[in-house]
């Protein structure tokens, strides 16, 4: 039988959260758990958008200037709340895509300043993932052009000489699920293939050294690639459960300055929570949520 978070740990999540969360977070909170608003969400993320309609100081890119990073950050909360093409936010966001887009390297810079190289940075497939799933607003030609691009540079994420080449694979996971077919199968079959090489499977190191946590693969048992790694996806939530901090928070497993952790605590907390409503894995008063 899965463990299940206490209803006791699920509301030291919340309270850490609603004390120390960010505004994105704690209303992602709400849209998932208390029946909020996903305009609510749409709302805080305009704070974060440019004029130019890209995002800036979401956790990855920049906190000053807007940059695809963050702009990747933006997208997962606005599809994961149903926002639409006829939502500003999204037009904006999708035109800065598209104006951001560097023909010369053929590939997105992930952070200002860094310099370019190639395709495979994360979070470049992950970007076209968003353009397919708004695709009203992409001409047809950008469209296809960065499609080409992302089938014939997929299979060589493997040979990154990045450690952390497992973004690159979940930017690809995330493609996928937004993808035409035959592209869709293709991708997700080459990913099911080396899924085994790409999660990490000892429990010591999910909590000493960056790594791909199996459940960031298979959030929910309706993932493409669940059925593959199921039982290490349990046993990495149920290590969630084991390890949360007692002020509530699920802890970084690598070390983040003092700004920056406050960030990216509030992101894996409700990431967590997310991943285990989910599966099915916490507790309420009378029934799991």
């Amino acid at each position: 039988m899965k463990k299940k978070l206490s209803l006791e740990q699920f509301l030291r999540a919340k309270d850490y959260l609603m004390s120390h969360g960010r505004d994105i977070e704690q209303h992602l909170f709400r849209y998932y758990f208390e029946h909020g608003s996903s305009g609510h969400v749409i709302n805080a993320l305009k704070n974060y958008q440019g004029e130019d309609g890209g995002f800036r100081n979401l956790g990855e890119g920049h906190a000053v200037i807007t940059n695809v990073m963050d702009t990747s950050m933006a997208f997962q909360y606005l599809s994961e709340v149903g926002a639409t093409i006829n939502d500003e936010i999204v037009q904006k966001g999708i035109n800065y895509l598209i104006a951001a887009y560097d023909h010369e390297h053929e590939g997105w810079q992930g952070r200002p300043y860094q310099q370019n190289r190639g395709w495979l940075d994360n979070p470049c497939a992950e970007l076209v993932g968003y353009l397919y799933e708004y695709r009203e607003l992409v001409p047809v030609d950008f469209l296809t052009h960065v499609t080409e691009k992302a089938i014939s540079c997929m299979v060589a994420f493997k040979d990154s000489d990045d450690e952390y080449y497992f973004l690159d694979a979940l930017c690809l996971l995330r493609l996928a699920v937004r993808i035409d077919e035959p592209h869709q199968t293709k991708i997700l079959e080459m990913l099911a293939n080396n899924i085994p090489e790409i999660i990490e499977t000892n429990r010591e190191k999910w909590a000493t050294t960056y790594c791909a946590k199996p459940f960031f693969f298979a959030h929910s048992p309706n993932s493409p690639l669940f059925l593959r790694i199921q039982h290490d996806v349990i046993r990495s939530l149920e290590n969630e459960i084991d390890t949360q901090a007692e002020d509530g928070h699920f802890v970084l497993n690598w070390h983040a300055i003092e700004e920056s952790a406050v960030a990216w605590k509030s992101i894996w907390t409700m990431d967590a929570l997310r991943a285990l409503q989910h599966h099915h894995m916490i507790e309420t008063k009378n029934t799991a949520i």
